[in-house]
């Protein structure tokens, strides 16, 4: 079990897995087209999050159950910092 926790640490501290993952992110949306689409991702504390304005949370890419709920003023932030 440690080893899994640990390794899911390293993907959210490795810089060139940011790139790999937003590749893909942007990969997704060009598939999708007008359909379904993916939501924003910010860079918050070195980690990537899903920013859910719906929900008022960021979700961590890697691991769902990791999240932030987000006050009116932190989610007019998150909006500028859309990647």
């Amino acid at each position: 079990m440690n080893a899994s926790v640990n390794r899911k640490a390293d993907k959210s501290a490795n810089p060139k897995g940011y790139q790999a993952v937003l590749n893909r992110i942007s990969e997704a949306q060009t598939e999708c087209g007008n359909g379904v689409r993916m939501l924003p991702v910010v860079r918050y504390e070195r980690k990537l999050w899903f920013f859910d304005e719906r929900l008022k949370q960021l979700r961590n890419i890697w691991n769902p159950h990791d999240f932030i709920n987000l006050n009116d003023f932190e989610i007019e932030y998150f909006r500028q910092e859309v990647i």
